[in-house]
């Protein structure tokens, strides 16, 4: 879990990573959320807050194996309960990295986050597009 928690870090001094509850909202309702991640001692109240938000939206909800304290060791704070990673490939290094620890938990969004990253870039070449990174 080390290697998904150092994900966290490098999301947070990459600017790519958007943190708190009421950020978080404004990140999905955008429409710029690729994963959301929940602390597991999260409330009931967060939760079903967050499922309200993402209600619409095709980003996947995540229960990190982490509680709150744990994420916000690792994003530099004191707690965190909610993380929005509006990246698409930190998102993806970060389900990958949770889906080798635990493949029947995370397994799932990892595969679905291939799945989208596997349109986007089909997309793009179909449009003659390139990302900014290439």
């Amino acid at each position: 879990m080390h290697k998904a928690l150092g994900y966290l870090g490098i999301a947070r001094m990459s600017g790519n990573i958007v943190l708190g509850e009421e950020n978080a909202k404004a990140c999905i309702k955008s429409g710029k959320a690729r994963m959301i991640l929940l602390a597991s001692d999260a409330s009931e109240g967060v939760r079903k807050r967050v499922d309200g938000y993402v209600y619409g939206f095709h980003a996947p909800v995540v229960t990190a194996p982490w509680d709150g304290d744990a994420m916000g060791a690792a994003l530099g704070r004191a707690r965190c309960a909610v993380a929005v990673l509006p990246d698409l490939g930190l998102a993806k290094a970060l389900a990958d990295a949770l889906a080798s620890e635990d493949p029947e938990t995370y397994g799932p969004v990892a595969a679905a986050l291939e799945v989208k990253r596997a349109r986007i870039a089909q997309r793009a070449a179909k449009t003659g597009k390139r990302r900014k990174s290439e």
